[in-house]
């Protein structure tokens, strides 16, 4: 859970506390915050439905990101 926890505080604005309720709310990875629906994620006590836009914006970034990262078909642009 700690390992999980400390994943998800990558997102800004998302603390300890609040990591642990997405935790045990089986929001467990960034991915899964990434593929949430807004309305979903407001129903967490304590969170700020006014950054729920924007933490699962930062947690798509960050998805799209690795994912990029892992395919050999990606090029760089500079080939």
């Amino acid at each position: 859970m700690k390992e999980q926890m400390k994943e998800l505080q990558k997102l800004k604005g998302i603390g300890e506390v609040l990591s642990q309720r997405l935790v045990e709310s089986s929001y467990d990875t960034i991915a899964k915050v990434a593929a949430a629906e807004e309305k979903g994620l407001e129903r967490i006590p304590g969170i700020n439905p006014q950054k729920v836009r924007s933490i699962v914006t930062q947690a798509r970034r960050m998805t799209g990101e690795a994912e990029r990262s892992r395919h050999t078909w990606v090029q760089d642009k500079s080939d």
